[in-house]
């Protein structure tokens, strides 16, 4: 029986996905940099197996839904340890390197005040530091869509950014209504800090990624020279 050119392509791609059914599905060999790897999807078969290293966790997907966690193992076979009932649904794993965070900086301003009491206006901002716990891994992976591969410099930026989104209103809402003078504000710190933890504690960006905020220093606030300089005036006026 004689096979014409697209038959020889065709039987080769139905080797390489049977090859690929029962290949053991492992980690990649990558930088310490990357948190989560997703597995490429594969037709579950009695000869798939699974290898979680030592120092990853892993989460298994049938058909692109998390379902349960898998312990480090060495060639663990699939369907001898899980059920018969997942052979030809579609598999693929989260694998998860155990890291924790290292703090990181955080920092915002050019937030406009308008405190009418004081009759002080000017652009305020603050820094400090922060450290981030991911407490639901299938909820980072799905809050990083068509990622196979998701860094702890990526959590680390859009937690930054969540931080600004959530602290801009704040800031600006704390100091208008403060009775407190734009030269005292370092006095208010401590309370500025309990009520923006307090807020990032319930924040859906947050929850939704499945990160919290683990520890937040808030250093220093920092306002305009220019407006600052505006402030004095107003006052030796």
């Amino acid at each position: 029986m004689q096979m014409n050119a697209a038959g020889e392509i065709e039987k080769r791609e139905v080797a390489d996905m049977f090859g690929k059914k029962n290949r053991t599905i492992e980690p990649a060999k990558v930088n310490e940099n990357v948190l989560i790897q997703l597995s490429a999807p594969v037709a579950v078969t009695k000869k798939t197996k699974i290898t979680v290293p030592s120092h990853y966790r892993a989460i298994a997907y049938i058909d692109q839904k998390p379902l349960f966690r898998i312990d480090p193992c060495v060639d663990k076979e699939f369907v001898k340890t899980y059920g018969k009932e997942y052979v030809g649904k579609s598999l693929s794993v989260a694998f998860i390197m155990v890291h924790s965070f290292a703090q990181s900086q955080w920092g915002f301003g050019n937030i406009p005040v308008n405190n009418a009491r004081l009759k002080e206006a000017y652009r305020i901002g603050a820094n400090g530091k922060f450290s981030i716990e991911v407490v639901d891994y299938a909820k980072a992976i799905h809050a990083f869509p068509n990622h196979s591969q998701i860094t702890i410099d990526q959590i680390r930026e859009k937690a930054i950014s969540t931080l600004k989104t959530v602290g801009t209103p704040i800031m600006s809402d704390y100091f208008s209504n403060t009775t407190t003078s734009v030269f005292e504000m370092n006095s208010l710190i401590s309370d500025f800090r309990e009520k923006f933890v307090e807020a990032l504690a319930s924040e859906k960006l947050f929850i939704n990624m499945g990160v919290k905020v683990d520890t937040l220093t808030v250093d220093s606030f920092h306002v305009n020279e220019e407006d600052l300089e505006m402030i004095r005036s107003h006052i030796n006026g």
